[in-house]
């Protein structure tokens, strides 16, 4: 017993010597970070979290507000069921409003199931109908979200889901609206949808541009049901073909990689602060002598990574950060998506590399893997870049459809080539972003029209669209493991009611 107090003793002893010598140990790690701070901010990169901020004014708060609980007043009651975009053969869809009948994954009429959602989600907000309110808070300004940066990584987006199930639901709204004649409210519940992702400036987190996509995705759906019915005016035409073209899905990017960097710094900042007494371990060590060496080590190696560590572990975040931001800045000036999957880290994830097997390192990576799995169970293989890049050929489709109908319009037939369009609907003949080439185009015979992208592969394969994969998965389109067939992005083809019954 006298021997085993003996060797804990001395243990404890050396301990003390070592954190003695730790302590008095050169700065070199912490001069050397410092170093690097000077020359990031000499070079204009934002650093630390007091760098950010999101807050708004009186006016943005309410509008934000009341998206935010109309949103989660909204989410019990949003009808899941309904697929704006169901693909029928290779390029064309359903008109759902059209359906006297629209059959769910049960075979019931989801039609009275869906004015029972709607119904239900009209709590009142302040006195009125929640969602009308909502389309009132959407198309009245700007939509900001005053949200605390200094949290970094903590940073709390409970408007994030609200906003997700809005779209759906005001998509879902219109699409009934449609049903029942009532075109006037569909249009303006369609433009709502838009405005939730044309007029919503996210702040700088990946998740709330993935959020934003998702919104343009849905606005995007609606908008194709929406044209179906035909009887829009020009100006109607001409403010939805505004909103789509006043969006940057690239703007908010680099500010959000910088965001990164800063929020990785200060938890690297608070690792440094965080309780870690010799005490605390002298006490575990006479409770249990004969753990007393994997005590000391253990803490031996928290106090190393403490006061050395977390400098070089700032220090190199710092770099590895600058680095993607200074790829992501050349990434996103390319004109074509062909161009932009050649830099470093746009489709495949560039893991952080520290010297220490740190949580630091631990938490940098598995962020980034969260990320990406996320973007695979929606059918995205090609990283975040690519969803943005996605969402911006999906602009680009709708904005030229947007010219499109109001050329039909004016005179009662589409043009034959999409250069027939500028300058007078357009500026310049729409480019697919994806290659740089006109969209691809061409009129059908029964007066319709199918209009494509290549998609992220950059492959024409013709204007096929992604299809179920099998009878009775409605709206199924991802492969194995989420990775999306090899398809175009496509505006399809209004299918027939005998296309539409085949696929049920």
């Amino acid at each position: 017993m006298k021997s085993r107090w003996k060797i804990t003793g001395g243990l404890i002893a050396l301990a003390i010597v070592g954190a003695a010598i730790l302590f008095r140990s050169d700065r070199s790690e912490q001069e050397a970070l410092e170093e690097t701070r000077r020359e990031l901010r000499r070079l204009g990169f934002r650093i630390d979290l007091t760098e950010f901020s999101c807050s708004t004014s009186r006016e943005l708060r309410a509008r934000a507000g009341a998206l935010t609980i109309i949103g989660h007043a909204v989410q019990a009651h949003s009808p899941d069921d309904l697929i704006l975009l169901t693909p029928v053969g290779s390029n064309a869809a359903a008109v759902v409003w059209k359906q006297d009948k629209l059959a769910g994954r049960d075979g019931e009429d989801m039609w009275p199931i869906l004015r029972e959602s709607l119904r239900e989600s009209r709590a009142l907000y302040e006195n009125r109908p929640d969602l009308d309110a909502a389309c009132e808070a959407a198309l009245s300004g700007p939509i900001r979200f005053d949200v605390n940066t200094s949290a970094g990584h903590n940073m709390l987006l409970p408007h994030l889901e609200a906003l997700k199930r809005l779209a759906q639901t005001l998509g879902a709204r219109a699409v009934v609206e449609l049903h029942d004649g009532n075109n006037d409210a569909a249009w303006t519940n369609l433009l709502a949808a838009t405005r939730l992702a044309t007029a919503w400036d996210p702040e700088p987190a990946e998740v709330s541009h993935l959020v934003r996509y998702a919104c343009a995705t849905t606005a995007y759906d609606v908008t194709w049901q929406a044209l179906q019915a035909g009887g829009w005016t020009d100006e109607q035409l001409e403010r939805l073909q505004r909103e789509w073209e006043s969006v940057d899905f690239f703007k908010g990017l680099p500010e959000t990689a910088a965001f990164t960097r800063a929020s990785a710094v200060a938890t690297c900042q608070l690792e440094r602060q965080q309780l870690l007494t010799f005490f605390m371990m002298l006490k575990q060590t006479l409770r249990a002598p004969r753990y007393a060496w994997d005590r000391l080590t253990d803490y031996w190696r928290q106090l190393r990574y403490r006061h050395h560590g977390t400098y070089e572990d700032e220090k190199a975040l710092l770099l590895h950060c600058r680095d993607r931001e200074l790829e992501l800045r050349r990434a996103i000036q390319s004109p074509t998506w062909s161009q932009m999957r050649q830099f470093p880290g746009t489709t495949n994830m560039i893991p952080f590399q520290s010297k220490y097997p740190s949580r630091m390192q631990t938490m940098m990576n598995m962020r980034q893997i969260l990320l990406a799995s996320q973007l695979y169970a929606q059918g995205q293989g090609q990283g975040f870049l690519g969803r943005a890049a996605d969402a911006e050929a999906h602009r680009r489709i709708i904005i030229a459809v947007t010219a499109l109908e109001r050329y039909h319009l004016r005179h009662g037939s589409y043009p034959n080539t999409l250069q027939e369009l500028a300058p007078e609907w357009l500026q310049n003949p729409p480019s697919d972003f994806m290659d740089g080439n006109p969209l691809r185009y061409h009129r059908t015979d029964d007066g319709h029209f199918v209009l494509y992208s290549v998609g992220l592969d950059c492959v024409d394969n013709g204007g096929e669209m992604s299809r179920p994969r099998r009878a009775g998965a409605r709206g199924e389109v991802a492969g194995a493991f989420g990775m999306q067939q090899a398809v175009d992005l496509v505006w399809p083809l209004p299918a027939s009611v005998a296309a539409v019954r085949s696929q049920e």
